[in-house]
């Protein structure tokens, strides 16, 4: 089977991006041939991971016969109004594609502007298209109404659409004209194999160093920039327990109330630092990074670094004390974020918000204070503060969390498809058959 998938992968951040990536390897796996189609080099920094010079999985990807297209750069205000015209470049890509190999299935991987890519094409070739969403196309793009139209569209002839287990995206995609039989509801894969090996190195010194360059690219103004190196050079002379965060930041991330709540705590004296890697525009960066800056407690005991890839994460998850996913009042009811299965995959304690604590697939398998630091409100600075203190002060309570959610992980992990259920649902459409339990 030959595929072509319209996606989101490294460096791009975030977990769609990862996803996405793990997708493509477990065609390769599969035995089939694969092209990507995507905008990963024409992504603009701030959500763009830092890369390695040891990061070679691409490379490897490449080696095994995966074929990758990046679409190229274009100067910016070359038309007017500017945007870039990533539709039309994938459009372009996917044709040239299609020249080489006439594919089996397409695959849009997040509706904008990979699933529209996927979608024409599918039209013009006369090709089944899987289309598989995400949190905020389904559940914010779409609510614009020319986007939603076009959306729904395309939807509605999909050979298949992959959602969760959610009853209000069912609603949704019912309302799109999605039919019964095309709706499959599929598992997410089990972790990547990184989170089950604990040799891997997160070299701290050598990250600091590396961003100092990236961060060059931001376009900060040079006080920003100047303050922010020596603030993680400074960073780097701390020992202190390290309470780690990860992804994008803002308000209902929680991103605030932690910084909060650990400048209290050092304070007072105690010994902690924050460690952390942040995904945001350059302006949403620095606007945050002056938050931090101002609260001099947190000098010398702070190190902020850009996304990395995702075959990182597990070394810096294993390289914090603890790690905070504190996500509350999000607007999107139906998203369902992967760092808290991430976290305990790697044994590190897990602090977690009440709002995701109750949303999380296995969230009856929680229980506060054995497997998980629950914070109801991480508004709330000094519920906050006091959960952290108790796990910096018990050793017997960080013990407690790390052996009870390595635990449950185990469980969760072994329970998971190995490869992700895209693959079967492609195979049954081409061959006109399901096999797996991980779909229906």
């Amino acid at each position: 089977m030959h595929v072509l998938l319209f996606g989101k992968i490294p460096p791009i951040q975030g977990g769609v991006s990862r996803s996405t990536w793990l997708a493509a390897c477990d065609f390769l796996d599969a035995g089939h041939s694969i092209d990507v189609i995507t905008n990963a080099e024409a992504m603009e920094y701030g959500f763009r991971q830092m890369t390695m010079e040891a990061d070679d999985e691409i490379e490897v990807f490449q080696q095994r016969g995966g074929t990758i297209h990046n679409v190229e750069s274009i100067p910016t205000q070359s038309y007017i109004p500017w945007a870039p015209p990533f539709l039309t470049q994938m459009l372009g890509a996917g044709l040239e594609s299609i020249k080489r190999k006439v594919p089996d299935i397409i695959i849009g991987w997040y509706f904008e502007p990979y699933g529209v890519a996927a979608s024409l094409l599918g039209r013009m070739y006369n090709v089944p298209v899987v289309l598989r969403h995400a949190g905020s196309d389904l559940g914010r793009l779409r609510n614009v109404s020319t986007l939603g139209i076009a959306y729904d569209a395309f939807l509605s002839e999909a050979a298949a659409v992959i959602t969760g287990k959610s009853a209000q995206t069912e609603t949704i995609l019912k309302q799109a004209g999605v039919r019964d039989d095309a709706v499959f509801r599929a598992k997410g894969r089990a972790l990547h194999r990184s989170f089950c090996d604990p040799s891997q190195v997160f070299d701290l010194p050598e990250l600091v160093a590396r961003s100092e360059e990236w961060f060059s690219n931001y376009g900060f103004d040079d006080d920003t920039y100047q303050k922010l190196i020596a603030w993680n050079r400074a960073g780097l002379e701390s020992d202190d327990p390290a309470i780690g965060s990860y992804g994008k930041i803002a308000e209902v991330k929680g991103t605030y109330n932690l910084i909060d709540a650990i400048d209290a705590l050092a304070s007072k004296g105690i010994k902690v630092s924050y460690r952390a890697l942040w995904s945001a525009t350059p302006k949403r960066f620095a606007h945050a990074f002056k938050y931090l800056s101002e609260r001099q407690n947190m000098r010398g005991r702070s190190i902020v670094l850009p996304p990395v890839a995702p075959w990182r994460v597990p070394g810096f998850i294993r390289s914090c004390s603890a790690v905070a996913f504190l996500e509350n009042r999000f607007p999107i009811t139906f998203h369902t974020p992967q760092v808290p299965r991430e976290v305990i995959a790697c044994g590190s304690p897990l602090i977690l918000s009440g709002e995701i604590y109750e949303k999380v697939y296995f969230g009856s398998q929680l229980v506060d204070r054995v497997n998980v630091l629950k914070i109801d409100d991480p508004q709330d600075v000094a519920q906050l503060e006091k959960g952290i203190a108790d796990l910096i002060a018990s050793s017997e309570l960080r013990q407690c969390l790390i052996h009870h959610s390595k635990a449950l992980s185990r469980v969760l992990e072994a329970r998971a498809p190995i490869g992700d259920p895209i693959v079967e649902i492609a195979e049954g459409l081409v061959g006109n058959e399901y096999r797996s339990a991980a779909v229906g």
